[in-house]
């Protein structure tokens, strides 16, 4: 009982203080600052999902991570204490999202209009409700995009968006839009016949739509759905403001439902977390050594944080790797920040940030090539490319000099990009792949040219067999830029071929 007692006091009561105060403190931030002044300029798919995941991860690593070391939990991470850190995440997390979704709803009340002008005069707002309005239909307009998703872009989901504008309003689009998803492994011409049927079927569906058949209106808020719509908006109009239109979706169900049982699984979801928490805190037994050493304030030797900010330290021992690994990671962040969806951002997209296209690069967008190699499309690929830029990394750098190994990876990417055009007419290619498949050409060099150790040759073919051989393999299946992977790869084992024999003769002189 004893031992109870104080992993509650010790390591349960400090949890639920950090994920009173996260939920509390980003609902209020959220609530006042977006919802009632709009003035967080970021997309509502983050605010509603990504921050909620991602933020409770960061107090807990600050304030609570020693506090589970004092549990005695067997694993394979530092004795399991990573996984119970992320288990509380996402206790955390998972009430933080379903109050997002709650509060995004409930914070707006149903406004009645007499025409829909008025709807400028409530910015603010977000739900209307109107008894009479015009759509002029011979003024829609359409625009279509897709987007891949997966963890190797297996998925390919087809979307089109329709606006029409109202009658007697300026800058009031009623909007409509259909989604389809399919193989993202068919052959192009099997995903073309798909496209061309999703567009007219919904060219259809559209055709056959009844404006006058709703309950209420809902204002779009900065998201993806809103960018389709503008999108479509911008066919008609070319020059318009983009943040001057409201573009308004219907709905059919009661306004009453909207929140639906959001409001009791607050609370539902919030009992459950705390009680699960409490089991894990209760089972495993309190570990003396550690809890000494929290007492004392002496920080742990094998501390996951300060070995992973080490890593990343580009004045550290890992120089080349952490200054690549930033520069990728630092320009995702920037693009989710300023719009671009984090998990499957299209191709549009893509090319405005500096996506590698023939048709562009032969207009004279020689900077694509360049560019594109620092230009991720979505989470899961970033994270895949990360990943297997330090195995190649840290297979490299006790070998190459940094800037020699920056350099190596800036030469095979630029010719992974070359061999991307060449191959491919209209494919948009973005990522570090072929960069880092580069460096796994080179690390193949030197394996086979004797310059690795002996000791580790037998390891490193089974790494070269892991990240470059599989996602080979899967390139042939469609969905991956094969073209890019073999052209980097090739570039690196060339590159390696020649320092290998300049070692050699180094050695023999």
């Amino acid at each position: 009982m004893e031992s109870l007692i104080l992993k509650i006091k010790k390591v349960y009561l400090p949890f639920l203080l950090i994920a009173g105060a996260t939920i509390v403190t980003y609902t209020a931030l959220r609530w006042y600052l977006d919802l009632k002044l709009g003035l967080i300029p970021l997309k509502e798919n983050l605010l509603n999902f990504w921050l909620p995941l991602l933020l409770p991860s960061l107090p807990l690593i600050v304030w609570q991570r020693h506090r589970n070391r004092i549990l005695n939990v067997n694993g394979k991470r530092e004795n399991g204490h990573f996984l119970y850190l992320l288990l509380m995440s996402l206790a955390i997390a998972t009430p933080l999202l379903i109050i997002q979704q709650y509060i995004q709803k409930a914070a707006f009340d149903l406004i009645p209009l007499h025409r829909i002008a008025e709807v400028h005069q409530h910015p603010n707002e977000r739900y209307f409700k109107l008894n009479t309005y015009n759509i002029e239909k011979q003024g829609s307009q359409a625009f279509a995009t897709s987007r891949t998703s997966g963890r190797n872009n297996e998925s390919l989901s087809f979307y089109l968006y329709f606006v029409s504008p109202f009658s007697e309003a300026q800058q009031i689009w009623h909007g409509i839009d259909y989604k389809e998803s399919t193989t993202n492994r068919a052959s192009d011409e099997a995903k073309n016949r798909a496209y061309q049927q999703f567009l007219r079927q919904s060219e259809q569906r559209f055709k056959d739509y009844n404006f006058y058949h709703n309950s209420y209106f809902e204002k779009l808020s900065y998201s993806d759905k809103r960018d389709g719509f503008l999108e479509a908006a911008r066919k008609a109009k070319p020059d318009l403001v983009a943040e001057e239109q409201v573009i308004l979706i219907p709905h059919q169900s009661s306004f009453e439902e909207r929140l639906g049982e959001s409001y009791p699984w607050i609370f539902r979801s919030m009992a459950i977390s705390a009680l699960a928490v409490l089991l894990m805190v209760s089972i495993p037994n309190i570990n003396q050594d550690e809890l000494d050493t929290f007492k004392q304030g002496t920080k742990a030797k094998d501390d996951d944080l300060n070995m992973v900010l080490g890593f990343l330290n580009p004045l550290g021992p890992n120089k080349a790797i952490a200054i690549l690994l930033l520069l990728n990671l630092g320009t995702f962040i920037v693009m989710v920040l300023a719009g671009m969806n984090i998990m499957s951002p299209a191709g549009h997209e893509l090319l405005e940030w500096g996506a590698n296209r023939r048709g562009e690069v032969l207009e004279g967008d020689y900077w694509r090539l360049f560019s594109s190699l620092f230009i991720h499309a979505g989470l899961i690929h970033l994270f895949m490319n990360l990943f297997g830029l330090s195995i190649a990394g840290l297979m490299l750098q006790d070998f190459l000099k940094p800037l020699s190994l920056i350099t190596v990876y800036l030469l095979c990417g630029l010719i992974a990009s070359i061999s991307s055009i060449f191959w491919h007419l209209n494919t948009i290619s973005v990522g570090a792949s072929g960069a880092i498949f580069g460096l796994y050409g080179l690390a193949l060099a030197f394996n086979l040219f004797k310059v690795f150790p002996a000791y580790s040759r037998n390891q490193n073919w089974l790494l070269l067999a892991l990240f470059p051989g599989i996602s080979l393999v899967y390139g042939f299946f469609g969905g991956i830029d094969n073209a890019a992977h073999l052209g980097g790869l090739l570039a690196g084992f060339l590159i390696g071929a020649f320092l290998s024999i300049r070692l050699s003769k180094k050695k023999l002189s």
